[in-house]
């Protein structure tokens, strides 16, 4: 339990992360969060305008951490390595934090600068690990985007229960289709 005399912004929103974690993304509410941290709810605009600023920070707060899981899995690899690392990370954040994840799919509609900028630093990484192929801005849009949205895809099936009982490893397949993306990288260098 905080106090009033540690509160701040980022511990609001430690607290608010782990709410949605417990009770789902679109039940934290100001008073929850309060409650968690055993002050009165008045208590926290000195720290947070209100529900939209707690939902940005959530956000924010959710893209930091996912920047973290993917800039470490891809430190010390380069090339189809770096970005396979990442593909595994991007999985295992989102299974492990599902309601945060559902907050970062919530990051293009947000007009908090923060939020946007924590957004681009998390593709800003993918395109950094993109450079050793020489592909061009475009091919390297084109190809980031599909990877991102492959990826998207595959975790947001899963988590919905798609992919249970039919036989198959679900890692395997998820490492398949992430190598296979990854291995067409390969070919274009080569032409």
């Amino acid at each position: 339990m905080g106090t009033r005399r540690n509160l701040d912004a980022q511990t609001i929103l430690n607290a608010a992360a782990e709410l949605a974690e417990e009770k789902g993304l679109e039940n934290v509410s100001l008073l929850q969060v309060a409650e968690k941290l055993g002050v009165k709810s008045p208590s926290l605009y000195n720290h947070l305008s209100g529900v939209q600023e707690l939902s940005a920070g959530i956000a924010k707060l959710a893209l930091g951490r996912l920047e973290e899981a993917i800039r470490g899995a891809a430190v010390g690899r380069s090339e189809g390595d770096a970005l396979l690392a990442i593909a595994l990370a991007y999985r295992s954040y989102a299974k492990e934090n599902p309601e945060l994840y559902k907050a970062i799919l919530r990051f293009p509609d947000c007009g908090d600068s923060d939020v946007q900028e924590k957004g681009h630093t998390v593709v800003w990484i993918l395109y950094q690990v993109m450079e050793p192929y020489h592909l061009g801005e475009e091919e390297t849009i084109h190809f980031v985007r599909g990877f991102r949205s492959a990826l998207h895809g595959f975790v947001s099936l899963e988590a919905a229960g798609f992919f249970r009982g039919n036989g198959a490893d679900v890692d395997e397949s998820y490492r398949q289709l992430a190598f296979r993306l990854i291995s067409s990288l390969s070919m274009e260098k080569s032409d």
